[in-house]
């Protein structure tokens, strides 16, 4: 074996477990600029948390518009949702239970299976032949709704749920702390996330698995790694609404704000068959929302949720083979 390699087998296990502990600086920063500025936990989970954990991919689905690559802009988000929800709330309901969703959370979902059905159905309808297109008066819409969203939420779109807060308890922090812990966070948890599958895409590689299937399992959920270690943070912390304000947020900053502000930069055009993947999102949400409503459904929803992925997960590597 080469140095590269070894270096890789160490790297792995080393990149995640710090990411584990990138994560819970990040939210422990989160939550420590929320207790200074008295915001309640679903503006955390739904805004901050869920903003910084998915704005790297901004760049990259930007960057990927411009070069005329739509099928990695839609696949690309769609599938960190996908991951995102079943593999975020699926995976943090092994280290918390789950108890009733409240109102804003359950609103927030329903904005992002709203927008996972738009997408559904522009794909299905729109363009020719076997492409679809997300023209930019639509980039318009999708990035007024979001900054719409993001508005109301900072300006008591929580309050409904305020009464219900647990509250930020713990020593208080002095901002530039807590700044200093959000964004230290963020960035390595990108970092990681990236030299984390870097190595496992190394490893797999040399273990002879084809590279189609690299593609569609390790580097597909690579990118949501951010988001599901943040879960796993908050579900430890006992904190499982900003997992729910999180995943709910992330949906919708994707749909609305990063593929909002990638057509409103150029056209979109990707492959028709995308459709499959935004039914299955579809599904996902369902699920987690019909599941969320009675005890005993949320005590089978972290095993449903990882069900779904797994069923994801062999439809990827069927079509990259």
């Amino acid at each position: 074996m080469t140095a590269d390699l070894w270096f890789s087998i160490v790297a792995l296990p080393a990149s995640l477990a710090l990411l584990i502990m990138a994560s819970d600086f990040f939210l422990t920063g989160a939550i420590a600029i929320a207790g200074r500025l008295n915001l309640p936990e679903f503006v955390v989970g739904s805004v901050i948390v869920a903003v910084g954990t998915s704005a790297p991919e901004l760049a990259i689905n930007i960057a990927a518009g411009l070069e005329g690559q739509g099928d990695i802009v839609i696949s690309n988000l769609v599938g960190s949702n996908i991951v995102n929800v079943c593999l975020g709330i699926g995976l943090a309901g092994l280290f918390v239970a789950y108890g009733p969703i409240g109102g804003e959370y359950t609103r927030a979902l329903v904005i992002g299976l709203a927008a996972s059905l738009a997408l559904l159905a522009v794909t299905v309808m729109t363009g020719s032949g076997d492409h679809a297109v997300i023209p930019r008066v639509a980039g318009i819409g999708l990035t007024i709704l979001f900054v719409v969203y993001v508005w109301q939420s900072l300006n008591g779109g929580g309050s409904a749920g305020a009464e219900a807060d647990p509250g930020f308890s713990g020593p208080e922090k002095s901002l530039a702390a807590s700044l200093a812990l959000l964004v230290g966070g963020c960035v390595a948890m990108a970092f990681l996330a990236d030299m984390a599958v870097g190595s496992a895409v190394a490893i797999s590689t040399y273990l002879g698995i084809p590279e189609a299937v690299i593609g569609a399992t390790v580097i597909a959920a690579g990118g949501s790694l951010p988001e599901v270690f943040s879960c796993i943070s908050a579900a430890r912390k006992g904190r499982p609404n900003i997992v729910f304000g999180n995943i709910a947020g992330s949906q919708i900053f994707n749909l609305l704000g990063i593929l909002g502000v990638t057509a409103l930069v150029t056209e979109i055009v990707y492959s028709r068959h995308l459709a499959i993947d935004t039914a299955l999102l579809v599904v996902a949400t369902l699920v987690l929302l019909a599941l969320a409503r009675s005890a005993p459904a949320r005590r089978v929803l972290p095993v449903a949720l990882l069900a779904i992925y797994g069923i994801y997960g062999g439809y990827l590597v069927y079509v990259s083979g």
